[in-house]
């Protein structure tokens, strides 16, 4: 037999070719090596055309359920007691007015050994491994679902796992219980764990999808590289640009709006290719509190991130709500101020705090080269009287500048 012409296929008259050589290989007894090799080339190349150009349709999982039992020759009742499922919500799925549950799924696969992707119904999807000491149902579902976080209809009980699944998928995280977070609670306030998890699952699935495309040098973000960042508070749009300056810097940053019982007003953390991440929630949504909690956040980059690999904060008590330990807030804290307002100018307005006026607060920020609010928040704290000067704190004005809506 001479030496075959074999060519790319490109269409259907090349399939044709191709199964006509095929065909004729098949039918002679012994092949030679060369054919022998000729009939694997070919098949190879039959199957990536078929396989493109006449895909093979994926069963639905109902299908693919009533193959397997009527394999098996098994009642819908005996389904039921086999994967351990009331036999009412074996009927809604097979009879289509309910998708099965996760749980259900990896009972199907297990006994029934029903493929994970077309149960899934994605190709080469696998089915996510289960979380034992999880409570899907205490995560803040209707929260999330009202923030968009866990798709555009509520879910339903059994449905709750999934989605949230998705977000765990998205933060490339394998459970909710993130080891090594700093919670211990303290400070009269509890935050909820399941909250907690979930904005910070939401807060690195967005890190991830928007990464800082440049490299990252812990040299380059110190003193001054926070006080350079301080200096954008003077811009309306400040709080944008300051994401921007990060970025450069190889810093992602993101804003995830605040879940209720979570206290949390910024975070720190590794995203998965050990660049850093800040995530901030304008639990406040205030101008003063936003560049003290930006600024804190970027010392904790800067010095302790590499030990803690996630922080989260709540800056207004001395460790915050999540116990964090008090050298390292104390830290964070005393640098933050340093990047917002020189050492001298911040000497000064404490010695005056106790009696200023609505002019030197402005004085005091144009010296300091920073917005009013930076000025008027820090003098606040030092008074403790929490009244002074709202109307200079830029309340509501965050979210504006980010050009973001807040809830």
């Amino acid at each position: 037999m001479e030496k075959l012409d074999i060519r790319p296929i490109k269409d259907t008259e090349g399939h044709g070719i191709a199964m006509q050589h095929i065909d004729a290989l098949m039918s002679q007894g012994d092949l030679s090596d060369d054919q022998v090799r000729d009939l694997e080339v070919l098949a190879i190349l039959v199957e990536r055309y078929e396989s493109e150009h006449f895909p093979v349709k994926m069963p639905t999982p109902v299908e693919a359920i009533e193959f397997r039992i009527d394999q098996l020759d098994l009642t819908r009742s005996q389904l039921a007691d086999l994967i351990d499922f009331p036999k009412s919500r074996v009927s809604e799925v097979l009879n289509g007015t309910r998708s099965p549950s996760l749980d259900m799924m990896r009972a199907l696969h297990e006994k029934l050994n029903i493929p994970a992707d077309v149960l899934l119904g994605k190709a080469k999807a696998k089915l996510p491994q289960p979380c034992p000491d999880v409570e899907w149902k205490l995560f803040p579902v209707l929260e999330m679902f009202k923030l968009g976080w866990i798709g555009d209809v509520k879910p339903k009980v059994d449905e709750i796992e999934a989605r949230i699944q998705s977000l765990m998928k998205a933060a490339m995280v394998q459970s909710p219980q993130f080891a090594g977070v700093r919670f211990r609670g303290a400070e009269n306030k509890e935050p909820n764990p399941y909250s907690v998890n979930a904005w910070l699952m939401k807060a690195m699935g967005d890190a991830i999808e928007c990464e800082s495309e440049y490299d990252f040098d812990a040299g380059n973000v110190g003193h001054c590289f926070r006080r350079e960042v301080a200096k954008l508070s003077l811009y309306s749009d400040g709080p944008k640009r300051a994401f921007q300056k990060l970025d450069k810097a190889g810093i992602t940053a993101v804003y995830v709006p605040c879940l209720k019982k979570t206290y949390i007003d910024g975070a720190c953390f590794s995203l998965p290719s050990g660049k850093p991440a800040i995530a901030l929630s304008l639990r406040h949504n205030r101008l003063d509190n936003f560049w003290f909690t930006l600024l804190h956040e970027c010392v904790h980059v800067d010095l302790h991130l590499s030990d803690e690999k996630i922080i989260i904060d709540e800056t207004e008590g001395h460790t915050g709500a999540f116990g964090n330990d008090a050298g390292m807030e104390d830290e964070a804290n005393t640098h933050a101020k340093k990047a917002l307002i020189p050492d001298d100018i911040l000497e000064e307005l404490s010695r005056v705090a106790g009696n200023i006026s609505k002019r030197k607060v402005q004085a005091y920020a144009r010296r300091a080269d920073v917005h009013e609010a930076v000025i008027a928040g820090q003098v606040r704290l030092m008074t403790k009287r929490w009244t002074h000067f709202s109307n200079l704190l830029g309340q509501g004005k965050v979210a504006e500048a980010l050009g973001c809506t807040r809830p």
